[in-house]
């Protein structure tokens, strides 16, 4: 089993494939099980799946979470598998540790991918889904991992197994990952961010609005929209979404 140590306890993760590694990111709740339909990338690329600490089999917890602690624990894993450049691929919430990293260690980012990212929250809707998902971590949680694996999937056994996962989550970090994720900006930052980008949306998704800030703070980054689905698109649109990521990371391979 594959750990990372930390001062506060051992940070688990999956670790599949060989290559240039990428480490994907989770969202309030959700640990690492919801990339179960990009393990076929393995095939091409090193895959870091971790459970970030107060989620799934990590032991770590924070005893209060910031999404500059994250990023700073994502550093030590990146430190803990020895190599110094990592693609990171942030979902939702996940993206915002991500584009953190990426803004505060550029030289150990080699590409940021972001599905369904933010630079900030800006839309009511999405700062009513950050506020209800808080009301319900507080008042009945279960409710909250059925309501939010049945988004992802309608397939019962996967659903089953991402509500087991997402109901050992502590409850603090779950309501703090949300909190700290409703209040943190790097809008102002993102013309500091020099690693290659990539944006990837539902074509449904509210959230995608959010790309107008990229597009007036960054001179240039990829984007794919993805037709016919809403935010749940590494799962529910897994075969395109990882066609763009292998079209984003060989582009960059092959230097174009």
């Amino acid at each position: 089993m594959p750990i990372c140590n930390l001062v506060y306890g051992d940070l688990f993760y999956e670790e599949i494939g060989q290559g240039s590694p990428i480490i994907f990111l989770h969202p309030p709740g959700m640990g690492r099980k919801v990339f179960r339909y990009q393990r076929p990338l393995s095939q091409r690329y090193r895959l870091i799946l971790p459970d970030l600490s107060g989620y799934g089999e990590s032991t770590a917890v924070l005893e209060r979470v910031t999404i500059r602690k994250y990023a700073e624990e994502v550093l030590k894993l990146v430190d803990s598998i020895g190599v110094e450049k990592v693609t990171l691929c942030g979902y939702s919430s996940g993206g915002c540790i991500a584009q953190e990293f990426a803004l505060t260690y550029p030289e150990r980012t080699k590409t940021l991918i972001l599905s369904g990212g933010f630079a900030e929250v800006q839309s009511s809707a999405l700062k009513y889904e950050h506020l209800m998902g808080m009301y319900f971590v507080k008042n009945s949680s279960k409710t909250l991992a059925k309501v939010i694996a049945t988004a992802h999937t309608f397939d019962k056994n996967y659903r089953t197994e991402l509500i087991e996962h997402m109901l050992k989550t502590n409850l603090n970090t779950w309501f703090d990952f949300y909190h700290e994720s409703l209040n943190y900006s790097c809008s102002e930052r993102l013309k500091n961010l020099t690693v290659p980008l990539l944006l990837v949306y539902g074509s449904r998704d509210f959230i995608n609005q959010h790309i107008r800030v990229y597009e007036r703070e960054l001179g240039h980054f990829q984007k794919a929209i993805i037709q016919k689905v809403s935010h749940q698109v590494p799962v529910k649109k897994c075969k395109e979404f990882n066609a763009e990521i292998v079209n984003f990371l060989e582009m960059r391979t092959e230097g174009r």
